[in-house]
């Protein structure tokens, strides 16, 4: 879990997070990624305040698969294909993807993101406290993996096959894993979660007319965009 920082309502900025990423799907040229890269940074500076540093560590550690696709294309070119100009397209599309995908995930907080399905969208009670029970369990999975490996640790003296260990850490893990469900299962119905129908919520996140704006401005920018593009035959459309 980590701080939100966003100034604008989770489902608003993924709705615009969808209309920058649309056109980088669709598009196999090193014009369109360039172009919605930047103004994936625009609206990462509209929509909140993500923290650089890691902002570009996490880029750019994701982006050594572009790199391995760059290589890919250009020492094992199709028949008849460039394979550097075909190489450096498929790295700008995947670049353009993942800085995308980690500005959102880096500026929104997942909790906010399910009280805003629950509160704006009506997303079922049930639904919702099941994924916040899910992404709390987490740590505690984290917690039981160190505390197994440890355990094996001790009791083979540090020595013993890696591949049986990892079969009895995960046999043991799922256990765990297991218990862990029923204890969230038992609590979430003992406050009736299953039985909700109107819930009052700590932390309210509201769609404003602010969201609504921006959410509109977004979709005019990625489209407008998007058209000039092939207006000036800078856009190729291709999936693979």
């Amino acid at each position: 879990m980590h701080t939100s920082t966003a100034r604008r309502n989770p489902l608003a900025i993924l709705l615009v997070t969808f209309f920058l990423l649309i056109p980088v799907l669709l598009a196999f040229d090193t014009t369109t990624p360039v172009l919605f890269f930047c103004l994936g940074m625009m609206n990462l500076a509209v929509a909140g305040r993500v923290d650089v540093r890691r902002y570009l560590v996490t880029v750019g550690i994701l982006s050594g698969v572009g790199v391995g696709l760059f290589l890919l294309n250009v020492l094992f070119p199709a028949k008849g294909v460039n394979g550097f100009q075909r190489g450096v397209a498929v790295f700008l599309r995947s670049t353009a993807l993942v800085s995308l995908s980690v500005g959102y995930i880096l500026l929104v907080d997942p909790y906010d993101l399910i009280r805003s399905l629950m509160q704006n969208l009506k997303l079922p009670p049930r639904l919702g406290f099941a994924l916040f029970a899910g992404w709390n369990v987490i740590p505690l999975l984290k917690r039981d993996l160190e505390i197994i490996r440890h355990t094996h640790a001790v009791r083979s003296g540090g020595v013993g096959k890696p591949f049986r260990g990892f079969l009895r850490a995960a046999v043991t893990l799922l256990s765990g894993a297991v218990r862990h469900g029923e204890r969230v299962s038992l609590s979430m119905a003992a406050r009736g979660i299953d039985e909700a129908a109107n819930r009052t919520f700590i932390k309210n996140i509201q769609w404003t007319w602010k969201d609504t704006v921006y959410c509109l401005v977004g979709f005019c920018v990625a489209a407008g965009t998007f058209l000039i593009l092939i207006y000036l035959g800078r856009f190729t459309f291709q999936l693979s």
